[in-house]
């Protein structure tokens, strides 16, 4: 009988690699909620594309039918101008929004605090949990029978339920990651993100039980739509805008090699933001059921909601201070920069809004989505996209460098996001003034026509900013050359200390 020596010998042969179905490596959860993130981008923006342009064609492109079924009655599928705008909605804040905000935490977090993130499988296995979630959810928006009819149309329970254990694992892996940390007193940026991760999820706790109590017991209407709208504006101040901040508090002083400019007023900025939130939510309970007083105060909060702001941007700025010049290309302190733009342009909108006289023109107009899409396609957006130009080399270990598809992921959105707020803004005050002069409605259609082609448009050119971005991942994954990235590039920012950044990645 023959015998291969070398079969006697197992250790002359290399260990075979073994895959886990929930990767649990450094980074993993950061890299899945990023690539995932992009995705919903594009077909976001796509969505709102389709649906600024179904406000001009609404009959036309509009696609409703209903069916009896022996359970749950009647269910009715609808392709309408108000759910696809429902749609677009959803997927720009729980899809690319939400995605983008949990990799930019997971990412940046151990960085700060020095210490390996904390539970990273239950991290990644989230990023299903949430998108599973996410993508039920979205599919339930056109049968409106199963869902809310809110800014931001509440899921069914089941799709509720997966959103809020995606949402508890997330926070479980921030807050356990964070206790294990030495620092008595976090960067700045883990301020934001806490509060914003509680915040949201308390928020979107509060809608699941609304949904699930007027199912249950038929709570009034009315009652329902305050809860909503409460809820909508929370998760656009708390969520949507602390992590941006909070992550452009972390990009800027490591783009620049600078460190952060004052600490006392990030944390300041910190402070009145997390006042003044919630605060603000107030203004969104437009009812004669609401005390006036109580809408009055929360007008006013989204009115000093310029102040938190102002002094963000300003310490980003200071910071920026020497390396101006950084700023001319497309790269990540061009991101940071847009961002900070459209930070300062929504809020001044939001608080010119917010005021009795603007109020009594514009209300139930297209002008309330005009910030809207300037806060989330514009200074949310590229919040994450200074995020994800410091943060994708790193992820995938590749050395890349900006190149055309950077400057089309810049100057398509920036168009793209600019276009559609401000033609849905220049929208609601022509539409306003035209109810006041008692114009009918196929008039207002008429001159509304071109604004809305203007905003489909916009989106439509935002959509091919994702698309970049999205193709510029992929290239640099298959293309790019490995490297480890070193400590000495990362430069610490204002209370970080050098060995916990070095312990924890640059």
């Amino acid at each position: 009988m023959a015998v291969n020596p070398k079969k006697l010998r197992p250790y002359d042969e290399p260990p075979r690699k073994r895959f886990s179905p929930i990767p649990s490596a450094p980074d993993s959860a950061a890299g899945a909620f990023l690539v995932v993130s992009l995705l919903w981008l594009v077909v976001a923006t796509g969505i709102g594309a389709l649906g600024a342009l179904m406000l001009t064609l609404p009959e036309t492109l509009r696609l409703a039918f209903e069916n009896q079924f022996p359970v749950v009655g009647t269910v009715k599928f609808e392709v309408s101008a108000a759910t696809v705008n429902s749609g677009f909605l959803n997927a720009l804040v729980y899809g690319w929004l939400s995605n983008a905000a949990f990799a930019t935490i997971l990412f940046i977090l151990p960085r700060i605090t020095g210490v390996r993130m904390k539970m990273e499988g239950i991290a990644w296995g989230a990023m299903w949990i949430w998108n599973l979630g996410v993508a039920g959810g979205m599919a339930a928006v056109y049968f409106p029978t199963f869902s809310g009819t809110g800014l931001l149309a509440e899921f069914p329970t089941a799709f509720d339920g997966l959103l809020l254990l995606g949402l508890l694992m997330v926070n479980g892996a921030f807050w356990l990651t964070l206790l294990a940390s030495s620092q008595r007193l976090p960067y700045i940026s883990l301020w934001f993100f806490g509060l914003a991760l509680l915040a949201f999820m308390g928020a979107y706790a509060l809608s699941s039980a609304a949904q699930a109590g007027d199912w249950l017991i038929n709570l009034d209407d009315t009652v329902v739509a305050l809860i909503y709208a409460f809820v909508a504006r929370m998760i656009f101040t708390f969520w949507v805008i602390g992590v941006a901040l909070g992550s452009l508090f972390y990009v800027v002083p490591r783009a620049t090699f600078n460190a952060l400019a004052s600490g006392g007023m990030a944390f300041a900025s910190w402070i009145l933001w997390a006042g003044l939130s919630g605060v603000s939510a107030l203004g969104a309970l437009v009812d004669p059921s609401v005390p006036y007083v109580v809408t009055s105060i929360g007008n006013a909060g989204t009115i000093l909601l310029l102040a938190p702001i102002l002094l963000a941007v300003a310490t980003l700025a200071m910071t920026i201070s020497g390396r101006w010049s950084l700023t001319l290309g497309a790269g990540t302190l061009a991101f940071a920069l847009l961002s900070m733009t459209f930070l300062l342009s929504t809020t001044v909108l939001e608080a010119i809004g917010a005021l009795a006289s603007v109020q009594s023109q514009v209300r139930g107009t297209e002008w309330a989505t005009g910030p809207i899409i300037l806060a989330t396609l514009g200074a949310a957006t590229f919040a994450h996209y200074a995020y994800t130009d410091h943060a994708a080399p790193r992820l995938l270990r590749r050395d890349w460098g900006d190149t055309m598809l950077t400057d089309v992921q810049m100057w398509a959105t920036f168009v793209g996001a600019a276009v559609a707020g401000l033609s849905l803004v220049a929208a609601g005050i022509v539409h306003g003034s035209l109810i006041a002069d008692g114009a009918s409605t196929d008039q207002i259609n008429g001159t509304l026509t071109w604004f809305r082609y203007a905003a489909s448009g916009g989106l439509a050119l935002a959509s091919l900013g994702g698309l970049a971005a999205l193709l510029s991942l992929f290239l640099m994954y298959t293309t790019a050359r490995r490297a480890e990235y070193a400590l000495v590039d990362s430069v610490p920012a204002d209370g970080v200390p050098t060995d916990a950044v070095a312990a924890a990645g640059s």
